[in-house]
């Protein structure tokens, strides 16, 4: 099997990654996945009891997702979420980072996914169709009280788009975080089959606040 490698290097957000390697595998799909990762960090890929624990801690660290309707119930009380890292490849190859805190790590019958939730944008396209690769970034989980980061691997399986409109708004159907109202951008609910989960160190650093 023939593989392209793109060194994609970046000298804004920051100075924050300074070179990410893309693998892509050209005449058939990879039996792994297209892996994002900064050349100058140590990466574990997690199996077994790692992998069950690091995804036990991912989990707990989810939000739940909540639209603003739902927020606003008397009674409701909003998780205590970790910030994400979403990143895609862009069209030009470049990386396309998005930050956010909804999404929501699911083990079901132990079939791990993902679900994310982002404004429109180009991270946004870069993810929005059935098939299309990414990565989650959790810098600050906690496993056996530990801090951990890990990047999750996931595939999109399912891609649901709420169209902005001033009556969707004003009914609360977008998330309770949403800040696309002043340009009218729709929200893309991506829902992904997770592929694999690497533990990195800390010589991978991203910003971990919203902006």
């Amino acid at each position: 099997m023939k593989c392209i490698i793109k060194i994609v290097c970046i000298t804004s957000f920051l100075g924050l990654f300074p070179c990410l390697t893309l693998l892509t595998a050209q005449g058939e799909e990879r039996p792994y996945i297209d892996a994002y990762t900064s050349a100058s960090s140590t990466k574990i890929t997690l199996r077994d009891a790692a992998f069950d624990a690091a995804a036990k801690a991912i989990q707990a660290g989810s939000s739940d997702l909540a639209s603003a309707a739902e927020a606003k119930v008397a009674g409701y009380s909003a998780p205590n979420g970790l910030i994400g890292n979403v990143m895609s490849t862009n069209p030009d190859g470049s990386v396309g980072i998005s930050t956010i805190s909804q999404w929501l790590y699911i083990d079901a019958d132990g079939t791990d996914s993902v679900k994310l939730q982002l404004t429109e944008g180009q991270n946004a396209l870069n993810l929005a169709e059935v098939g299309r690769r990414g990565t989650l970034f959790i810098p600050d989980a906690t496993v056996d009280g530990k801090s951990a980061r890990y990047f999750v691997h996931f595939k999109v399986v399912n891609a649901a788009i709420l169209k902005y409109s001033d009556e969707a708004y004003a009914a609360g159907k977008f998330n309770a975080h949403y800040s696309g109202q002043p340009g009218k951008k729709s929200q893309y609910t991506l829902t992904c089959d997770v592929l694999a989960i690497e533990e990195v160190t800390g010589s991978v650093k991203l910003g971990t606040k919203m902006p």
